[in-house]
Order: structure tokens, then C-alpha cells, then sequence
């Protein structure tokens, strides 16, 4: 007959067989750190990984004392240890008895180091470049998982805000989470005020798409301001120096996008009252200045501004009357004076003095060279006109001799 185990006889047995395995035990094993943990217990919790594996390790306190450097995420070490099973959850991991520095950071951790800075130099982190999120925004953008808590905090958080909430659906962890990210930022271009791009707390290498270039430059080509809320405050991405604003959780940025309300009925009030205390200010000066008004008013004050109105208004039409004719006899004088000086200069004046004025058909005549011997031509005297014809032409220098 078969045998059939329970979880934990099928665990126990895994267990033994890799204990049995002198190859698994006192080896040395090398990669790069990350999901580093150094919970409060003393225990060291980290992962292992090469470019296309990885094991969870452990370093446990009495073995930690040892320790001669900083462990991080992205450092490459040398561990010591054997090989074993976590039998409450079946999860073959390493447990590390010496952990060395090796040379140099992890080959992923180079990498994120080197698009940080190929995207610093082209802008996308610069401060200068994010944008102001806006005050009230009407239709906010979540990019996340349909299927996450994520969007749960967001939606909670938002609350009653009368805002239209469009759900771009995207694939926040895996292989094809990065293009799935890209797509859903393009897919709510011209259609959003704000856009949030979450997902809750995971491992490095859950987080790893927001470290993605494709995704930092869809936030980057955004038309509205993005906040990136991606994992827990101590996780920072790409996508965090590219967003307009960073949230240190979904929640987070569910609080940033949008006023708070009981703040802005605070405000709304307060605003009600100073314009009620102005309104009445402005109620009662008008009242004392209505007073004013009729006690001056009275028919007596009416009749003595009226009669003083009258006698300045007769006062002002002599005055007028008097410019007007002192005006009109100095334009006078001035068109006798012009009219004068246009008269000395004037033909008639000239034709007076023993001149005239010779012309023919073609118009007046200026030099002799205008008329031709036997031609007729027109003299105008001061008093009457001669009709001539002409014997001969000499021009100025033949006049001379």
C-alpha cells in the first residue's frame, strides 16, 4: 500500500535527507545580499541571490558576534554554513556560521546604481522638474493591482472626496510587471488631474519593477503629477526620485492627493464668519452714513446749495462768455496779419510792380527755350492781357550781350 505522510513527516524527511548530505554541510557560498533584516531578537535574515537564483539565509546571534562589517542589501559576501530545512514551513534555507565581505557590490546592485545616474544626468530626478500637486484635483489616476490592499488603503483613505477615481489596472510584481506598469500610466494620459502608482510592502526583489527604466520614463512622460507609494517608508525605488512626490505608503499618498475635509470645513466656516463680521461692519457704516446724508439734506441746506449752485453757474457763463469773444477777436486779428503778409507775396501784388506773366497753350512760360519764333503767346498785365507773338528766342546769355 502507498504511503501516505502528513506535512510534517514529508518535511522531517526532506530535512533528514539534506542533513545526511555531508556535501551540504561546511560549504562556502557566495552572491549578493538583500532583503537584509536584522530583526530585534539579534537574528540576521537575508537572501542570497546571483543573477539567476537565490536562497534565503539565516545568521543567528551566537554566530553574529563575529561580524567585522555592515551588512546591507546589494553587498556581495562569502558564507560559511550548512544547508538545512525550515521544517514549520518546509523552506530550504542556509544557515550561515561565518559570513566574509567579498570584493565589490552585487551585479543587480550595480546596475540600479548605474540607471540612477544614466537618469540623473538626462533630468528625470531633478527638483526643478516636478510639478505642484494640484489643491482640489477632480479625477484622480490609481495605478496598482486590482486585486491588492494597496487599492483597498487608497479608496478607504479617500473616502467621501468628491473626486472621480479611475482605476488603471497594472500587474505590480513578476516578469511582465514592468511593461504592465508602462501601459497602464499611458492608458491614463489626458484623463487624470493626479496619478498614484502603489503597491503595499514586499521583498526587494517584489519591488524590483519600480526599479525598472521603462517605468521611470512613463512616470517621467506623465501629463499630470504622479505620486509613487511603493512599499514601506524604508523602500526607496527609481520610481520614487522620478514621481512629482513621494509617499512613505499607500495610505500616505492617498492623504496627499486630496485636502483633508474636516480642514477645509474649518476653513470654509471661518471664511463664513469673517465675511458675515464684514458684511456688518460695511451694514453699519453705510447706516451712519445714510444718517449723515439726511441730516445734512434738509430743505433749508437743499435751498442754500441750490442758490449758490445758481449764482456760480451765472458767474461761469459770463466768465465763458467773455473768453469766447476775447478768443474770437484774436483769431481775428491773427487771419487780418496773415492775410496781409499772403497778399505782399501774392501775384497781383507782383503784376502791380511792372511785371507779367507769359504763357502759351502748353502752360506758362519760364525761359525762351518754351516758345519758338512765330509761336503766339499770352501776356497777363496787373490790368488787362496782351496777345503777342513772339519774333525771336535768345537764351540768357544772348540776353546778356
Amino acid at each position: 500500500m502507498t504511503q501516505i505522510f502528513t506535512v510534517s513527516e514529508l518535511n522531517s524527511r526532506i530535512s533528514d535527507r539534506l542533513e545526511g548530505d555531508l556535501r551540504l554541510h561546511d560549504l562556502w557560498a557566495r552572491g549578493e545580499v538583500s532583503n537584509y533584516v536584522h530583526h530585534r531578537s539579534g537574528h540576521r535574515y537575508f537572501t542570497l541571490k546571483d543573477r539567476e537564483a537565490q536562497i534565503s539565509c539565516v545568521l543567528f546571534r551566537s554566530n553574529g558576534g563575529a561580524l567585522d562589517f555592515e551588512m546591507n542589501d546589494g553587498k556581495n559576501v562569502l558564507i560559511y554554513g550548512d544547508v538545512t530545512v525550515y521544517r514549520p514551513q518546509g523552506r530550504v534555507q542556509l544557515v550561515a556560521r561565518g559570513i566574509k565581505q567579498d570584493e565589490g557590490l552585487g551585479f543587480r546592485h550595480l546596475q540600479l546604481e548605474a540607471l540612477k545616474e544614466k537618469l540623473a544626468r538626462e533630468g528625470l530626478f531633478a527638483p526643478e522638474r516636478k510639478r505642484p500637486l494640484p489643491r482640489y484635483p477632480q479625477r484622480i489616476g490609481i495605478v496598482t493591482s486590482p486585486q491588492g490592499a494597496a487599492l483597498r488603503d487608497v479608496l478607504r483613505t479617500l473616502g467621501n472626496y468628491p473626486a472621480r477615481i479611475i482605476l488603471s489596472p497594472a500587474q505590480v510584481q513578476g516578469e511582465e510587471a514592468e511593461k504592465s506598469i508602462a501601459a497602464a500610466l499611458l492608458a491614463l494620459q489626458g484623463r487624470s488631474d493626479l496619478i498614484i502608482v502603489c503597491r503595499g510592502g514586499g521583498s526587494t526583489e517584489d519591488l524590483w519593477c519600480f526599479n525598472s527604466e521603462m517605468v521611470a520614463r512613463a512616470i517621467f512622460a506623465c501629463d499630470a503629477p504622479v505620486i509613487s507609494a511603493v512599499g514601506h517608508e524604508t523602500d526607496v525605488t527609481v520610481a520614487d526620485h522620478v514621481a512629482d512626490a513621494r509617499a512613505a505608503t499607500p495610505t500616505a499618498a492617498a492623504k496627499m492627493a486630496v485636502p483633508d475635509l474636516e480642514e477645509v470645513q474649518e476653513a470654509l466656516e471661518y471664511t463664513k464668519v469673517r465675511m458675515m463680521r464684514s458684511l456688518w461692519t460695511a451694514l453699519e457704516r453705510a447706516e451712519d452714513r445714510l444718517g449723515h446724508l439726511q441730516h445734512a439734506l434738509s430743505a433749508r441746506r437743499m435751498y442754500s446749495l441750490t442758490r449758490d449752485c445758481r449764482q456760480r453757474l451765472d458767474y461761469l457763463s459770463q466768465r465763458l462768455e467773455g473768453a469766447e469773444a476775447g478768443r474770437l477777436n484774436r483769431h481775428r486779428s491773427r487771419l487780418e496779419l496773415l492775410a496781409g503778409r499772403l497778399g505782399a507775396v501774392g501775384p497781383q501784388e507782383t503784376l502791380q510792380r511792372g511785371y507779367a506773366i507769359a504763357r502759351s497753350g502748353k502752360g506758362l512760360i519760364v525761359k525762351a527755350t518754351d516758345v519758338r519764333p512765330g509761336e503766339e503767346i499770352e501776356l497777363i498785365l496787373s490790368q488787362g492781357r496782351l496777345l503777342c507773338r513772339v519774333l525771336e528766342c535768345r537764351n540768357d546769355e544772348e540776353a546778356m550781350l
